[in-house]
């Protein structure tokens, strides 16, 4: 049994079971067999079981006094216990940062000294390279100077036979340019007799032609005024037919207006410009152009004409039948 195992109530319990368990043989060894004996009715035999809480007793102290001592054994072993491998991790540590540090000093002397030996070897690679330079310079220098000799007196000899290639190109220029110069003399002297005659030619129909073209100028010129004055009179008498003749209208006034025509004769705007110095006689003049509306003769004029005379016209109004 598991309660058998425990080492703090295992004794106690199992004294405690055994003495219950001999009670009840006492009980039953007093009991009278005897037949002849008059049965009494049997009672059932009641056992009265204490239980007895172990920790009362000086045994359950004692084991939890011992308990108590493991216990705190326990804990004082393991405190010690991490605190001892606490204090090996930090003297690891420190011995590792010691060792870290040695090892980064002796890096920084190894890389001062490579720094000092690379300082020393770059001196000497810039002393030899320098003095390999000053070497180089000199040799490219004399071979210049030989080449620049070399080419002066290869171009020297060239001069000296570029000249008189060119005496001899000049000489042959000169009876090229002499002969070329007699052909161009003959071909301009052709040329020019040509051109005189062409100009003459030109000349004689440009005067033809300028004066047909005078001519038709003159022409139509004077078809275009014809037309001019038969459509202003016809403005003019268009204008007179629709007036309405004011009572204070007498002979001598005259009013002058602006007419602004669109290509099909249809009158898009008016204006007196000069009164006659009678409102009501301007007015009434400006009333009948606006009755007249359009002039369809005007959409049969060339819109050159039109542009020219039509798109606006100044008209002056003077009706001669009027009283003194």
């Amino acid at each position: 049994m598991s309660w058998l195992k425990d080492d703090s109530y295992g004794i106690p319990v199992f004294l405690a079971v055994g003495l219950h368990l001999a009670i009840v043989l006492v009980g039953i060894i007093a009991i009278d067999f005897n037949d002849n004996d008059t049965k009494q009715p049997q009672r059932p035999v009641i056992v009265n079981a204490t239980v007895i809480d172990i920790s009362d007793t000086i045994i359950g102290q004692r084991e939890a006094k011992e308990r108590a001592a493991k216990q705190q054994a326990a804990v004082a072993a393991e405190k010690r216990k991490k605190e001892a491998e606490q204090k090996r991790k930090q003297e690891a540590e420190r011995k590792a940062l010691e060792d870290k540090r040695k090892q980064l000093a002796q890096a920084q002397q190894l890389k001062a000294k490579e720094a000092e030996e690379a300082k020393r070897a770059e001196a000497e690679r810039k002393r030899i390279a320098d003095q390999q330079r000053k070497a180089d310079e000199a040799e490219k220098k004399r071979l210049a100077k030989e080449a620049e000799d070399a080419r002066l007196a290869q171009q020297a000899e060239a001069e000296k036979k570029r000249k008189a290639e060119a005496e001899q190109q000049r000489k042959e220029q000169e009876l090229l340019k002499q002969l070329e110069a007699e052909r161009l003399a003959n071909e301009e002297r052709k040329r020019q007799e040509e051109a005189k005659r062409v100009a003459e030619e030109k000349k004689r129909a440009d005067e033809a032609a300028a004066q047909a073209a005078a001519e038709e100028a003159e022409r139509l010129a004077a078809e275009e005024a014809q037309m001019v004055q038969s459509i202003s009179s016809l403005i003019n008498s268009r204008v007179a037919s629709v007036w309405n003749r004011p009572p204070s209208a007498r002979n001598g006034m005259k009013a002058k207006l602006r007419i602004n025509f669109l290509p099909n004769g249809e009158i898009s705007y008016a204006e007196v410009t000069e009164g006659s110095g009678d409102a009501l006689f301007d007015q009434r003049t400006l009333d009948a152009v606006n009755k007249v509306e359009r002039i369809e003769e005007l959409a049969d004029v060339d819109s050159y004409v039109f542009e020219r005379n039509f798109r606006q016209i100044d008209l002056i109004f003077n009706p001669q039948d009027l009283r003194n």
